[in-house]
């Protein structure tokens, strides 16, 4: 009986709080979020996002990277392996006005620059002898790329704490790579439309369509 009666009251209740001007107010502590990006191939990827005003936030991520795909000599591209470092930000705009909590849809520019150091011999010269035909004698390659983007997504709150967020975004990457003497190994190598080619070092522009996901504690 005080079940049915409690019941029966409830909606009385909630109009008297909405007459009364009372709205319930949501718990903003959870505006920041460190993120990792399990899906990210051949890097481990670190983020952390902070809410700015009540739609919009910031993200920052690091990442340390181990390999990346080079041209083969099949038609399928190689991993060869690097070390290397980048750095992402982006700027998220939500949707919904959620109290300064970073969930829901969202969308909003992504730029990224990473460093990449090659192997000696990436470009196997140096199992050649100098009188080789195919000798160059390369020196060490070294790339540079910048990232432009936008992106559109959704992030979820998980049982509290923990987070998930799905993106897609779509752009473009100029890689720009060095290496004495190189020549036409460059063009023959390293993944991209060649804009400018020259012996030691050469400008790529290439395509970004991106699928990631992260999943997240928040606080």
């Amino acid at each position: 009986m005080l079940a049915a009666a409690a019941l029966l009251l409830a909606p009385l209740g909630i109009a008297n709080a909405q007459s009364d001007g009372e709205v319930p107010s949501m718990d903003k502590s959870y505006d920041r979020v460190l993120k990792v990006y399990p899906l990210q191939l051949s890097e481990v990827y670190l983020a952390y996002e902070k809410m700015r005003t009540d739609r919009i936030s910031n993200e920052l991520g690091l990442s340390y990277i181990y390999s990346v795909y080079m041209k083969g000599d099949a038609s399928s591209p190689e991993s060869q392996p690097v070390q290397g470092a980048s750095v992402r930000m982006s700027q998220r705009r939500y949707t919904l006005k959620n109290e300064g909590q970073p969930f829901g849809f969202f969308h909003g520019p992504f730029f990224g620059y990473r460093f990449l150091a090659y192997e000696q011999d990436v470009f196997e010269q140096l199992t050649q002898t100098p009188d080789a035909p195919t000798y160059h004698g390369v020196g060490h390659l070294y790339q540079h790329s910048l990232d432009l983007s936008y992106q559109l997504g959704i992030q979820f709150n998980l049982m509290g704490l923990l987070t998930a967020d799905v993106a897609a975004s779509l752009g473009g990457r100029v890689k720009y790579a060095l290496a004495n003497n190189a020549g036409e190994l460059l063009t023959d190598h390293i993944i991209g439309h060649a804009v400018i080619a020259e012996n030691n070092s050469a400008i790529f522009a290439v395509p970004l369509p991106q699928l990631n996901l992260s999943v997240g504690y928040a606080f």
